[in-house]
């Protein structure tokens, strides 16, 4: 589309063909002239960034045996590569195995169809197909029947000027990930009644910081009814971006369209106790407490995130 900063290639793949007897695995490869020197970093669960170089190992002197495999790793998000003058990021909507075999290029495993086993603990091959599988020894012999699957998705590649690939990847790998969802609703067809349309509605009041992401707005059921849990996360990490690494700030109070805010209780990540009864509970292992979060009282609804920050709060809201 027009004017957006990436560059995005949908694909369809399937069903992959056996006639000849031979597995086959479909990657799609972008070149470029970065010189990355073996060096590439890929995201750990769509947060972090972990830096990659081929054919080594941190923690043990490695012995190349596999050079295409042993220089794969899981893309959750987003694979970037970078050198002194040009930055490149690859964003996926779905988790994908890749890395950078070549200076310069990014690869990215989007489907695969074996028919021996690998040997990586499933004891089978990956031979996904559309039509089942028979019970497993001793109910049956596993065999597959239906075509192999297809399978659709895509990618978006995003350059910029050299060492800004975390900052390019994190302006727009959520979104990617993670994109809006489309919902339909039906209504009375009797031309008598008049029925008012939204064509568009957001539960933002206003635009959250560059680097805020509303991870959760869920109504709480049990209890008080017009509880809300809110998950708020931090999406740059330290020192990958002069403006956006910074910790933000973000008021409760005016987060949300049409309410009003009564009350806000830091929780846990998962939400499941209070901030405070655990930091109170919790066990001092090494000498020294975590340290203090920004308060939230009565007249205090701002909060800070550090940068990767998330942090979970129930809200009390009123409708206006």
């Amino acid at each position: 589309m027009k004017d957006l900063p990436y560059v995005e290639v949908s694909y369809s793949i399937g069903p992959i063909p056996i006639d000849d007897g031979r597995g086959k695995e479909i990657v799609t490869r972008f070149s470029s002239d970065i010189k990355n020197n073996g060096t590439f970093f890929t995201d750990s669960n769509g947060r972090e960034f972990l830096q990659r170089r081929r054919d080594f190992r941190p923690s043990w002197p490695l012995i190349v045996k596999e050079p295409i495999a042993g220089n794969y790793y899981p893309i959750n998000a987003a694979i970037y590569l970078e050198d002194e003058l040009a930055s490149m990021a690859v964003l996926t909507d779905r988790t994908n195995g890749g890395g950078s075999l070549m200076d310069g290029s990014i690869e990215l495993m989007a489907q695969r169809r074996n028919l021996a086993d690998d040997d990586r603990g499933v004891n089978e091959p990956m031979n996904e197909t559309d039509g089942g599988v028979a019970p497993y020894p001793p109910y049956g012999d596993a065999q597959r029947w239906g075509n192999g699957v297809i399978i659709r998705g895509s990618y978006r590649i995003m350059v910029g000027k050299g060492k800004c690939g975390a900052s390019l990847a994190r302006s727009e790998m959520d979104e990617s990930f993670a994109p809006p969802l489309l919902f339909v609703a039906s209504h009375s067809s009797d031309a008598n009644k008049t029925h008012r349309v939204r064509s568009s509605f957001s539960a933002v009041r206003d635009t959250l910081p560059a680097n805020v992401m509303l991870i959760t707005f869920k109504k709480l059921y049990g209890g008080n009814s017009t509880d809300y849990l809110i998950r708020l996360g931090h999406k740059y990490a330290v020192d990958e971006d002069e403006e956006l690494s910074q910790p933000v700030h973000v008021d409760l109070a005016t987060l949300l369209s049409g309410f009003e805010l009564v009350s806000a209780v830091e929780m846990t990540l998962t939400g499941n106790q209070k901030y405070d009864d655990w930091i109170n509970n919790k066990l001092d292992w090494v000498g020294s407490k975590p340290i203090a979060q920004s308060s939230i009282g009565d007249t205090n609804s701002t909060v800070t995130l550090q940068p990767m920050e998330i942090r979970t709060f129930v809200v009390n809201l009123k409708k206006l």
